[in-house]
């Protein structure tokens, strides 16, 4: 191989590598406060940080998570640092106990545990379903000039009905998704009780196109 010809596969391959390390985890810090804990994540990297998975690790008799997820928004500017109230009181008594597991960024890459980017993912293209599945559900109710109170009682009958069995894996990508889904349902259903159907399904679009237009692709 000529010695230029060398050089540019070098310098690729580099780039590739680059790539493939993606980026570095955000800072985690917790600081214990009267009646719960606030945790204080800073991004180190060059890109948004898009979202992110907190996780109490290996505590005996206890288990917490805490999901941040925007999408295709800027959840975490470079450089910034974002403080995040919580009313658990064990992550901040011990917090050599409370992970940082992994992060989402804004041009797709990612850091951490590779299974947990996974979940991350997962959770966020399970998301954009229910969130298809509102809509669907509430322009079925329009065309049929279903009341509003009949709508939000059968969207929180659904958001009931994904209730994770007792017991059940709370790491499991089934429980993860549903919980997720629950609280997207849950959400929907209070936001259209205070607003009109048109104005849920701008917002419940609005949601669609972010999670639609996120990378990495769903």
């Amino acid at each position: 191989m000529a010695p230029m010809a060398l050089r540019t596969f070098s310098a690729t391959l580099l780039l590739a590598l680059g790539a493939a390390r993606g980026q570095p985890l955000p800072e985690l810090r917790i600081e214990p406060t009267t009646g719960g804990s606030i945790f204080y994540v800073k991004n180190v990297a060059s890109q948004p940080v898009t979202a992110f998975l907190i996780e109490l690790v290996n505590y005996p008799g206890s288990y917490y998570s805490l999901w941040q997820d925007e999408a295709a928004s800027e959840l975490i500017a470079p450089g910034a640092e974002k403080r995040i109230p919580v009313t658990n009181m064990t992550v901040g008594a011990v917090p050599d106990y409370v992970k940082l597991q992994a992060a989402l960024f804004a041009d797709g890459s990612s850091a951490g545990i590779p299974e947990k980017i996974t979940q991350i993912v997962e959770r966020r293209r399970f998301t954009l379903g229910t969130i298809r599945e509102l809509i669907a559900r509430i322009e079925k109710a329009q065309a049929a000039s279903v009341p509003k109170a009949a709508l939000i009682a059968d969207l929180r009958q659904w958001g009931d009905s994904l209730q994770p069995p007792r017991r059940t894996n709370p790491t499991s990508q089934t429980t993860v998704n549903q919980t997720a889904a629950r609280g997207i349902i849950a959400d929907a259903a209070a936001w259209l009780d205070s607003h009109s159907p048109d104005e849920t399904l701008a917002k419940l679009r609005a949601g669609e196109r972010s999670l639609a237009s996120s990378k990495p692709a769903l």
